[in-house]
């Protein structure tokens, strides 16, 4: 009965929730507005293909709110269905209306259902007629009793079993007890949990709960070989970064760090860190993947920099443990004083933002400074139809427009190329802040757009969802538009902002010498503020324009950023896709 948890399951909080995580389950829970466990229960046993789309799920939710009344043929069906507002849910209720409404035993009624199930005819009819005569003597009507028999032969096949339901529900609602009352400690379990299964290639469960702690504003420190331990761990109201989820660290080196860490303090340096932690527990690549993990960036030194003195800080620590292993002590005792390379940097710059944030998404998974995209991300939005966040719920040969960083390149013939015809394709990763999709480029394509294949580059790609792999979907491409090109090709006008508060009174003059000096075939508007707040919009039917990237900042120049909107059309779907067919099944794949 606890108000918080049933808050968190109203607005379909499950990520890390038993049985409620799925996309399609949170936005029921969100239509139910589960208020009673028996609601969890119910959920667990509707959201199924059955239910769904026989319009049990909707029944359910319209009576639950008062937008429906339930109907009940008989006081029996209202006692058994009143706790799932009318709707035959559970196997249990089936089996209770079918003995104590049709006089069938309750064991003959739990072999019915399942004979129901399995389309037994001959059974079924047998428990059809004997449902018929026991159903009238209790005061039903023969036509009512088969409208009624005929529901039961629909409804039964989804019936699920209560008490399997009920189980889960209360495991269900056990942690989303934990995930209302304890959200930091819930989260970094659930972080840790799914440190074994990470997926490097593509955006997994881990990311994902990452960008829910970020909206459920719960800090998570970066890695840190300072405050970071073998797992996630929660300190000061915040999580820290598990040292085994670094790509390259694992759980062995994270205990090494961790102990060395507890035993002597905190490192002072690389080579401090070198020389406390045995190699045999933290290697070089172990090392290597720490830096681009961010991990060694509070120690006060440029990643660059920490990178160029590895080898050195290795040799420092590893004579250091050999001392150790042979009973070496300096001239004056103590390992302290055993003489070993300064410990300076080289002074070299960073690594360009483009370079870090690789490196970054390499050994976590995702981008932890900024994501490449993030410059673009209000061209890419307003052009794309769909993200790869939708790619799931899309139909096979469904047409998109997707825009993203191509990665993971692999250049290849077709296995039976005609002479004359091209015969090289290629296939990549588009990547967006969402996800990833396997891209595919036939031969045709690639013989006019191949030079624009090029690893990081940033494109919208116009395409069709291909299915035919199976469950998992590749985007077979027809278009691939550099993002420079998406204004100049797909912006039909401007429009201007003028205030009479913020602007002189000559801005009106000002702005028509500006776009007069730019002539094109692109639509100006003016959307004009009046001092009572009241907006006019005015179309000129005279001056046409050029958008240019100079015409915009001479505007934004005279105005003030955020006083120019540009209107634009998305590029158009694919329409002809039998060629890329064609060439699918031409390339052998």
């Amino acid at each position: 009965e606890d108000k918080k948890t049933f808050a968190l399951l109203q607005r379909g909080e499950t990520k890390g929730i038993f049985q409620l995580e799925s996309g399609g389950i949170r936005d029921l829970l969100q239509k139910m507005k589960p208020d009673h466990f028996s609601d969890i229960i119910a959920t667990n046993a509707l959201y199924r293909p059955g239910p769904l789309e026989g319009g049990m799920v909707q029944e359910y939710v319209d009576v639950k709110h008062g937008r429906k009344k339930p109907e009940y043929i008989h006081p029996i069906c209202e006692k058994i269905l009143s706790e799932t507002n009318g709707v035959m849910v559970y196997q249990e209720q089936v089996m209770r209306i079918l003995s104590e409404l049709g006089g069938i035993e309750l064991a003959s009624a739990y072999t019915c259902i399942k004979a129901i199930s399995k389309k037994k005819e001959e059974l079924i009819a047998k428990n059809r007629e004997q449902f018929l005569i026991g159903a009238e003597a209790n005061g039903v009507t023969k036509q009512q009793a088969l409208d009624f028999w005929n529901l039961i032969i629909k409804f039964a096949g989804y019936g699920f079993n209560k008490s399997h339901s009920t189980a889960y529900a209360l495991i269900a609602y056990m942690t989303a007890y934990l995930k209302a009352h304890y959200p930091v400690e819930f989260m970094a379990a659930l972080l840790s949990g799914d440190i074994p299964g990470r997926n490097f290639q593509k955006k997994d469960s881990l990311v994902e709960h990452l960008e829910d702690c970020e909206r459920m504003n719960i800090e998570v420190v970066s890695p840190d070989v300072n405050s970071s331990d073998v797992d996630f761990s929660v300190g000061e109201g915040k999580i820290f970064f598990g040292l085994a989820a670094i790509k390259g660290c694992g759980g062995t080196a994270g205990e090494a760090i961790s102990t060395a860490r507890k035993t002597g303090g905190p490192f002072r340096d690389l080579f401090d860190f070198c020389e406390r932690v045995d190699t045999s527990g933290a290697s070089r690549a172990t090392i290597e993947a720490l830096i681009k993990s961010g991990a060694f960036d509070k120690l006060g030194a440029k990643r660059a920099q920490i990178d160029a003195v590895i080898d050195r800080a290795v040799q420092s620590g590893s004579s250091l443990a050999a001392d150790r292993k042979s009973g070496q002590k300096s001239l004056f005792g103590g390992d302290d004083d055993v003489a070993k390379p300064t410990s300076s940097l080289p002074d070299i710059p960073e690594w360009p933002d483009r370079e870090r944030a690789q490196k970054e998404k390499e050994v976590l998974g995702y981008y932890l400074t900024s994501h490449p995209l993030d410059e673009h991300k209000r061209t890419l939005e307003k052009y794309r139809s769909h993200t790869t966040a939708d790619i799931p719920q899309l139909k096979d040969r469904e047409e998109v427009i997707l825009g993203g960083m191509i990665s993971s390149l692999k250049f290849s013939t077709t296995k039976n190329p005609q002479p004359g015809k091209p015969s090289k394709y290629v296939m990549f990763d588009l990547e967006d802040v969402d996800g990833t999709i396997r891209s595919i480029l036939w031969p045709d394509g690639f013989a006019e757009m191949g030079p624009l294949v090029k690893a990081d580059a940033i494109l919208m790609i116009r395409g069709v969802i291909d299915r035919r792999g199976g469950d998992e979907a590749n985007l077979i491409i027809n278009e691939l538009i550099p993002l420079d090109q998406l204004d100049s090709r797909y912006t039909t006008g401007i429009v201007v902002r003028i205030d009479e508060l913020e602007h002189p009174a000559d801005i009106m003059e000002k702005v028509r010498e500006v776009c007069r000096s730019s002539p094109g075939n692109s639509e100006l508007q003016l959307a004009v503020v009046l001092e009572d707040k009241s907006r006019v919009i005015l179309r000129s039917n005279k001056v046409r324009l050029e958008i240019t990237r100079e015409l915009q900042e001479r505007l934004d120049n005279l105005l003030g950023l955020g006083n120019l909107q540009l209107l634009t059309t998305r590029p158009k779907p694919a329409q002809n896709t039998g060629n890329n067919r064609r060439q699918f099944q031409r390339a052998g794949s």
